[in-house]
């Protein structure tokens, strides 16, 4: 058994569905690496951080020192998640693969959210992402605690400090706990990494962010085609491959928070 996973797996819940359920045992290697540290009378050190490969050689390594960091802050926030009362958020599994955004709906309250069936680590930054959009909805005040440096940002600049936790969470079950590799999280980690962070978002996220992308690409001509050439170079394909379409072959749709949802369009 792995020193650093508690085995009391039961100590946060998430919901499926209508049910409240506890994440199964063995999923969920941050989650569990969070719940050990909460037990501990006195901080455990983290593990040393590994390098995280891709299979075409991409290479990344984490300072430990930002992996503490990082751990800290999701321990604190996945307590709160677990604790308050005041909203809900609902975990969905569903065969396919996709982005935490694709399938995000915000209700008063109440978020949900969707991940892949039988994908256990991607769980914890999907629900974290779920969280952050419902703190923004809410206000400033509810989102500073947990993004105090964009609790007041909106649109692009709030989804880009979001994910910019999002690919913090992941270098950390990636290099630090060894959870699996997932391509939607990989490649929001691999291209904050290598500085496309904005170009990602931008060719994942057109329906959100059109007005954005063309005052970007007319300030930055050359960086769509830079863009391109790494991701083929990295992921083997010329842009992210995991946008949702609907299933009659309509562009897909998003929830954004004040508006509604708008098709997805080329990048």
């Amino acid at each position: 058994m792995n020193p650093d996973v508690n085995p009391n797996l039961g100590a946060l819940t998430m919901e499926t569905q209508t049910y409240r359920r506890r994440p199964r045992a063995g999923s969920g290697l941050i989650l569990a690496s969070l719940l050990f540290m909460a037990g501990c009378a006195t901080t455990a050190p983290l593990p040393q951080p590994r390098s995280v490969i891709t299979v075409t050689g991409e290479r990344l390594t984490a300072s430990p020192q930002s992996m503490a960091d990082v751990n800290e802050w999701l321990r604190t926030q996945m307590i709160d998640i677990e604790r308050n009362p005041s909203f809900l958020i609902r975990v969905i599994q569903e065969a396919s693969t996709h982005y935490p955004w694709s399938t995000l709906e915000l209700t008063g309250d109440t978020a949900q959210i969707t991940v892949q069936q039988g994908q256990g680590d991607p769980e914890t930054p999907f629900l974290l992402y779920a969280h952050f959009r419902l703190m923004a909805e809410r206000g400033p005040e509810a989102l500073e605690p947990w993004l105090p440096e964009a609790h007041d940002a909106t649109g692009f600049a709030l989804e880009r400090a979001i994910l910019e936790r999002i690919a913090d969470v992941w270098l950390l079950g990636r290099s630090v706990f060894d959870t699996s590799p997932f391509g939607p999280l990989d490649e929001i980690l691999f291209s904050r990494e290598a500085g496309y962070l904005d170009e990602f978002i931008y060719a994942a996220q057109p329906d959100r962010f059109a007005a954005e992308a063309e005052a970007h690409l007319e300030a930055n001509p050359e960086r769509e085609a830079s863009f391109r050439t790494w991701f083929a170079r990295v992921f083997e394909r010329e842009g992210p491959g995991f946008v949702r379409e609907a299933p009659d072959g309509a562009p897909a749709t998003v929830s954004t928070p004040g508006g509604a949802p708008e098709p997805t369009t080329s990048f």
